[in-house]
C-alpha cells in the first residue's frame, strides 16, 4: 500500500477516515467535490507553477516520458540543477518533492514546499510535519538536506501590471523546526504503517472534536452520535476536558447532559432552546437592542472574489474584492428601497466603481445593518486603503455598522432548529420559512465568486450571461431582504 505525504496529514488529522479512504473509498463516492473544492485546489496548482520562475535552470521530472523514480536519482546524482517534482520511495512511503536545490558549497541539497498560504501553517495541516516526512523519506534514499523552507505567498505584496514572482513569494526558513520533530514523525510514520495494515476499528477520533472540525466519515464511524448532538453546541470544540467527560460516559444527546451548570453564555441558551423544545426568546432586549438602530437604515451584504495570485492590479493574494453588493434601504415610514451594483468587466481599478456607485447608493446617515459584522467592516477598512479619497465615506459607514447576527449569536433569540449555528442560511428558514434559497441558481455565497469568474472571464453567449448576472443580483438581494425580513420579524415580538 503506497502511503503519500497527503495520506500522512489525513493520519495526523483522522486516522480512521484514512483507513476507510485506502480500504473502503466507495464511502467516499457519494461526497462529491464542489466547485469550491475545485477552486482551491486550482489555485493550488497555479502557485505550484508560478514558483518554478523562481528557479529559471530547474527541471521537472514530470516533463519528460520517463520513469519518475530513476530520473529522479539520475538529477540527484548530476548535483548541478533545481529539481521540480522529484520523486522517492522509501518503504511504503512516497513523496513527490515540490522543489530540490542543490548547494556546491555544501553539497547538500535545500528541500523547498510550495505552498499558497500567506504564511507558515502549523495546525491542523502542519507545513512542518508535512516536510519532516519528505525529509525522512529522501533521507532514505541518501539526499543529504541541510537546509528546509516553506515557499508560500507573500501577504504584502500588491500587483502593479505584469506580476512580480520574486516579490510575490517568499520564503519561511523552518529547518529547525523540521529537525525538532523529526524523530515524532518517524514513529508516526511507523504507527500510521501498522494501523492501515489492521481490521477496522469502531470509531474516530473526531467523537473528541467539534462538528466543525469532523471528518467526512463521521457518522459513518460513529452512528451512535444523532445528527445534533452535544458536538453542535457552540464553540464546544474549545472546551476539551469537558467534550471529553462527556464522549467518555457516552453522553452523545444534549438531553442526556447531566452537568448543564457547566455550559456558559450561548451554550446554557441552546441547551435551554433544546430541553424546552422551542425557541428562548429575551424579547426585552432584543427591543432595546433593535431600537438603538437610527433611520434610514440600510441591510448591506458584499460579494467577494479572491485568488491565491493576484489576478488583478491593486489586489493582493488572497484579498477579499468585492465586486458586488445589495442595499435594501428601511424608511421610517416603512417603505423599502432596493440598490445594488455587479462589477461587469474588468478594469484598471477593479473596485474604484464599486466605490463610486457605494456613495451615490447610500446616505451619510442611518444606521448600516450586516450579518457578521467583521467581513464588511473589513471590506471597507480595505477599500479606503486602496481609495483614501473615499476613506472619510467608508470610515462613517463602519462607525454606523451593526450586526445583526449578534442578536443570535449573543443569545438573545436561540431556536434548537438552528442546531447551534448562526448563519443566516440556517436561522432565515426557522423563522421567514417563505423566503428560501433553494429557490435559486446560486445557494451560497462560495458559489458566487465562480459564477462572477466565469461572468468576466469567459467567451460567453449573450443569454449564458445575461442568466449568470440575474442569478447573481438575485443572490445578493436576497441576502440583504432576508435581514430585512428578520429583522422585521424581530421588531413585530
Amino acid at each position: 500500500m503506497r502511503i503519500t505525504k497527503t495520506d500522512y496529514m489525513e493520519y495526523t488529522f483522522c486516522p480512521k477516515n484514512l483507513w476507510l479512504k485506502k480500504h473502503k473509498p466507495e464511502l467516499f463516492e457519494n461526497i462529491p467535490i464542489t466547485d469550491f473544492q475545485k477552486e482551491i485546489i486550482l489555485n493550488g496548482q497555479i502557485v505550484d507553477e508560478a514558483s518554478m520562475t523562481l528557479f529559471p535552470d530547474g527541471e521537472l521530472v514530470t516533463s519528460k516520458n520517463l520513469d519518475p523514480f530513476d530520473y529522479s536519482k539520475e538529477l540527484i546524482a548530476k548535483k548541478s540543477i533545481t529539481i521540480f517534482q522529484a520523486s522517492f520511495e522509501w518503504d511504503d512511503f512516497f513523496v513527490r518533492t515540490d522543489i530540490l536545490c542543490f548547494d556546491k558549497d555544501t553539497e547538500s541539497w535545500s528541500l523547498y514546499e510550495v505552498k499558497s498560504t500567506n504564511s507558515v501553517k502549523k495546525t491542523p495541516y502542519s507545513h512542518i510535519k508535512d516536510l519532516a516526512f519528505q525529509k525522512l523519506v529522501l533521507k532514505s534514499n541518501n539526499v543529504h538536506i541541510r537546509h528546509v523552507g516553506v515557499i508560500h505567498l507573500n501577504k504584502e505584496y500588491q500587483r502593479n501590471g505584469l506580476l512580480d514572482y520574486d516579490q510575490l513569494f517568499e520564503e519561511t526558513d523552518v529547518t529547525n523546526d523540521v529537525q525538532d520533530i523529526e524523530n515524532i514523525v518517524h514513529t508516526e510514520m511507523n504507527d500510521m504503517k501498522k494501523y492501515l495494515g489492521m481490521p477496522e476499528k469502531s470509531g474516530c477520533a473526531c467523537l473528541y472534536k467539534g462538528r466543525s472540525s469532523q471528518c467526512q466519515t463521521f457518522s459513518y464511524s460513529n452512528p451512535s452520535v444523532p445528527d445534533y448532538s452535544v458536538h453542535n453546541i457552540s464553540r464546544i470544540g474549545t472546551r476539551k476536558k469537558l467534550l471529553t467527560d462527556w464522549m467518555n460516559r457516552d453522553i452523545y444527546s444534549i438531553e442526556d447532559i447531566d452537568n448543564p451548570d457547566v455550559l456558559k453564555g450561548y451554550q446554557s441558551f441552546q441547551y435551554l432552546a433544546h430541553m424546552h423544545g422551542g425557541a428562548v426568546v429575551n424579547v426585552r432586549e432584543i427591543l432595546r437592542i433593535l431600537n438603538d438602530l437610527e433611520f434610514p437604515i440600510h441591510f448591506l451584504d458584499y460579494e467577494t472574489y479572491m485568488t491565491a495570485i493576484p489576478a488583478f492590479d491593486r489586489c493582493w493574494p488572497w484579498q477579499q474584492m468585492p465586486f458586488q453588493y445589495s442595499i435594501h434601504v428601511l424608511n421610517n415610514d416603512g417603505s423599502l428601497e432596493h440598490k445594488e451594483y455587479l462589477m461587469k468587466e474588468p478594469s484598471q481599478d477593479m473596485t474604484l466603481a464599486l466605490v463610486e456607485h457605494l456613495v451615490e447608493d447610500m446616505n451619510d446617515h442611518g444606521s448600516v445593518v450586516v450579518w457578521y459584522a467583521p467581513f464588511e467592516a473589513t471590506r471597507n477598512k480595505e477599500l479606503a486603503t486602496l481609495h483614501p479619497e473615499y476613506s472619510g465615506f467608508l470610515s462613517n459607514m463602519n462607525d454606523r455598522i451593526f450586526d445583526l447576527m449578534k442578536i443570535f449569536s449573543g443569545g438573545h433569540y436561540v431556536d434548537p432548529a438552528f442546531k447551534g449555528s448562526n448563519s443566516i442560511k440556517d436561522v432565515l428558514p426557522v423563522l421567514i420559512p417563505d423566503l428560501a434559497y433553494t429557490d435559486l441558481e446560486i445557494q451560497s455565497g462560495t458559489e458566487a465568486p465562480i459564477n462572477w469568474k466565469k461572468f468576466i472571464g469567459q467567451q460567453l453567449e449573450p443569454s449564458e450571461q445575461k442568466l449568470i448576472e440575474k442569478n447573481l443580483l438575485e443572490y445578493c438581494k436576497l441576502d440583504t431582504l432576508a435581514m430585512v425580513r428578520i429583522y422585521q420579524f424581530l421588531k413585530g415580538l
